[in-house]
């Protein structure tokens, strides 16, 4: 009869716990204090540079994972320190006169446990980059102190296979993938 009475009192707890978990979470990622770098590198030296997000909002179900929202990056931002360079990448390869944005569109957040303030957590969506859409998957490392949040991910784009131009030539060879990485800050909250 105890071990009756202490299952249901458990079971009590444990639905108590659950009711008390928000249905709905909003994340938003503050432009201003957020870094997107992008590293390339060829046969005689590595790139190094940056991009500027415009927007970065996505809502999600911490039990289901069902996610929508949206992380937009301002093409023509983009800067390595090399105004000629910056000036054809620009121009030639990102073409940012027809296609200003790339953007993120976010459909699923897998492995988000509301009781960790640091934790790993998988995001599913599709990328839109240079006017096509590619699936695209990602890992952050997400920290909570409060409701400010930190989210840090790295990512491989291989932007010649997504029919962005080969700035290759006789003499310099580009390799075909370029590295992102993220440093995001913003806030957490139930919706």
């Amino acid at each position: 009869m105890k071990s009756f009475a202490f299952l249901a009192l458990a079971a009590a707890f444990a639905h108590a716990a659950l009711a008390q978990q928000p249905k709905q979470l909003h994340l938003h990622l503050d432009p201003a204090q957020t870094e997107v770098h992008f590293t390339l590198k060829d046969t005689i030296h590595t790139v190094h540079g940056a991009f500027r997000m415009t927007a970065g909002d996505l809502d999600f179900n911490p039990q289901t994972g069902e996610a929508s929202g949206k992380i937009a990056v301002d093409t023509g931002s983009g800067a390595s320190g090399n105004d000629t360079r910056d000036g054809k990448m620009k121009r030639t390869y990102l073409e940012v006169t027809s296609f200003p944005v790339a953007t993120y569109e976010v459909d699923h957040v897998n492995g988000y446990d509301p009781q960790k303030s640091t934790q790993k957590i998988t995001v599913n969506g599709t990328m839109t980059l240079h006017g096509a859409k590619h699936a695209l998957v990602m890992e952050f490392d997400l920290s909570k102190d409060g409701q400010t949040t930190t989210a840090a991910t790295h990512f491989m784009i291989p932007y010649v296979a997504w029919g962005i131009k080969d700035p290759s030539n006789a003499l310099i060879h580009v390799e075909k993938e370029v590295l992102i990485e993220v440093s995001a800050h913003g806030s957490l909250a139930a919706k």
